[in-house]
C-alpha cells in the first residue's frame, strides 16, 4: 500500500482513475507536442489548444511525483501530464536534456516559495471584528428560527417541506456562517424519508451552538478555535503551518467528493502509521478549476501534517508530501461495535462539533434487511448503514457473504463506508 517514485511507472501509479490515464495515452501519441524537456529533476512540455498560439504548459517534478499544468481538467495529474511521463516511459527521444524554459522556472519557483509571513495588522483586527459582528447577529437570528421551531412543532415545520431550511440556509450564509447552513441544507435534502427524530437532533445541535457562540469567551482557546472552526471562522493557512507538524508515513484510506452549486469538495482521510492518527485533508475547487493535488486511493505519502487547533484535531494541512517509499504497516480496527461507540463518546466530549468520525472495523458482515443495511460483527453486534449510501449491492458482492474490512464515516447514528482493505489492495466502497 505504498508509492515510491524511482521510475516513471511510480509516476503513472498517481493517475486519479483509469480514464485520465487513457486520456494520457492518447496524447501521448500525438504528434502536436514541442518544447518536450527535462533536466533529471523535472519533466516539461507544451500541447497546442487547437489551432492558437496557447499551449497547455505541463511540468512534472520527478523525485516527488508533483503534476503542474494550466489546462482546466479537474484530475492532478491531469492527461498532458501522464503523456510526458509516458514519454520517459517509452519514448525518450523526444525528450530534450536541456535548461527549463522561463514558465518552468516559474512553476519551480511558486513550488519551493516559503509560506507568506501572517499579517496581522490593524486593517485585519478590523475586518475580523467586523465579519464575528456579522455572524453574531446570524446566530442571533437563528435563535429566534430555532424557538419558533420549538413553538410551531417539528412536524408543522416538515409539512411545510424543504423551503424552511432552504431559506435559513441562505440567511446563514449570508450571516458567514457555512457550518450551520449546511446542517438546514442536510436537513432540507432529506425529503420525505426524513424523520422527526433526524430534525430534533440536528436542531438540538444548533441550539447548542447557539449557546455555545454566546458564551465563546469563556471558553478554553481550543475548544474556542473547534467553535469558530464550525461557524466558518477558519484559520490562515500560513497560521497553521506555523504550528508543529506531525511527521508520519500516511496511508490514503478514504476519499470522499461533493458540490454545493459550482463549489466542489473533497474530502480525504489519511492515516499514520506510527501516531495510528487520522487527519483530514479538505480540499476545494471552483466549476471547472482542478484540485491542487491527487490523492490516489490506497498511496501512501512521507512528511509532517500539520493540524488545525483544537481539543480534538482532525482536520489539518500536508503542505508538502513525498510518496512513502515502503510498504505500510500497522493498519488495526475496531473488532466490536461498543469500542468504536465508546472511543466516539469521548471524541464527542471532547470535540461537540464532530460531524465526521473516522473509523475502521476489521471484521464484519454485511446484511440487507428490509430497507436497512446492517454491519455485523463475529459477536453480532450491528451498526447501521448510512440510508443513503447507494453502494450497499457492491458491498455484498464484494463480501460474497463472508467478512470484509471497511472503512468508512461514522456520525453518531450511521456508518458511511468509503472504502474495502483486503490482500488486494484497497477499493472504493
Amino acid at each position: 500500500m505504498s508509492t515510491k517514485i524511482t521510475s516513471a511507472d511510480d509516476l503513472l501509479h498517481l493517475a486519479g482513475d483509469a480514464k485520465t490515464l487513457e486520456a494520457g495515452r492518447r496524447l501521448f501519441y500525438s504528434k502536436r507536442w514541442r518544447l518536450v524537456g527535462g533536466d533529471g529533476q523535472w519533466l516539461w512540455g507544451e500541447f497546442p489548444f487547437g489551432n492558437s498560439d496557447k499551449a497547455s504548459e505541463t511540468a512534472v517534478e520527478l523525485t516527488t511525483g508533483r503534476y503542474f499544468c494550466n489546462c482546466r481538467g479537474r484530475q492532478r495529474p491531469c492527461a498532458h501530464g501522464l503523456a510526458i511521463v509516458l514519454m520517459l516511459k517509452n519514448d525518450q527521444e523526444r525528450i530534450t536534456v536541456g535548461q527549463p524554459p522561463s514558465w518552468v522556472r516559474s512553476v519551480q519557483h511558486r513550488a519551493t516559495k516559503p509560506p507568506a509571513p501572517v499579517k496581522d495588522d490593524l486593517a485585519a483586527t478590523d475586518r475580523r471584528s467586523d465579519r464575528i459582528d456579522l455572524m453574531t447577529s446570524g446566530v442571533q437570528e437563528l435563535e429566534l428560527r430555532l424557538l419558533d421551531v420549538a413553538r410551531r412543532g417539528i412536524a408543522d415545520t416538515l409539512a411545510q417541506g424543504p423551503d424552511p431550511f432552504l431559506s435559513a440556509a441562505a440567511r446563514l450564509t449570508d450571516a458567514k456562517l457555512p457550518g450551520p447552513a449546511g446542517v438546514f441544507r442536510r436537513l432540507a435534502a432529506l425529503g420525505p424519508d426524513g424523520n422527526e427524530t433526524d430534525i430534533a437532533r440536528a436542531l438540538g445541535d444548533l441550539y447548542l451552538f447557539v449557546r455555545a457562540w454566546k458564551n465563546r469567551d469563556e471558553l478554553p482557546k481550543d475548544r474556542y478555535g473547534e467553535l469558530a472552526q464550525f461557524a466558518g471562522l477558519k484559520p490562515k493557512k500560513e497560521e497553521i503551518l506555523s504550528r508543529p507538524g506531525r511527521n508520519d508515513h500516511w496511508l490514503v484510506l478514504g476519499v470522499v467528493e461533493g458540490a454545493e452549486d459550482r463549489l466542489r469538495f473533497r474530502r480525504v482521510w489519511l492515516r499514520g502509521e506510527k501516531s495510528k492518527r487520522f487527519a483530514l485533508v479538505l480540499d476545494y475547487a471552483f466549476g471547472e478549476m482542478p484540485y491542487e493535488r491527487s490523492w490516489p486511493l490506497g498511496a501512501s505519502f512521507q512528511g509532517a501534517v500539520h493540524y488545525y487547533p483544537g481539543s480534538y484535531p482532525q482536520r489539518a494541512v500536508f503542505p508538502a508530501p513525498t510518496p512513502g517509499g515502503r510498504p505500510y504497516d500497522g493498519l488495526v480496527g475496531y473488532e466490536e461495535i461498543k469500542h468504536l461507540k465508546d472511543n466516539y463518546q469521548k471524541a464527542l466530549a471532547l470535540n461537540p462539533w464532530l460531524y465526521a468520525y473516522p473509523v475502521y472495523l476489521a471484521n464484519v458482515t454485511p446484511v440487507v434487511g428490509g430497507r436497512e443495511t446492517l454491519l455485523v460483527t463475529p459477536n453480532g453486534e450491528t451498526l447501521l448503514l448510512d440510508p443513503n449510501y447507494e453502494g450497499k449491492y457492491r458491498l455484498l458482492a464484494l463480501s460474497g457473504g463472508g467478512s470484509i474490512a471497511v472503512f468508512g464515516e461514522f456520525n453518531g447514528y450511521h456508518f458511511n463506508p468509503l472504502s474495502l482493505i483486503g490482500g488486494g489492495g484497497i477499493l472504493a466502497a
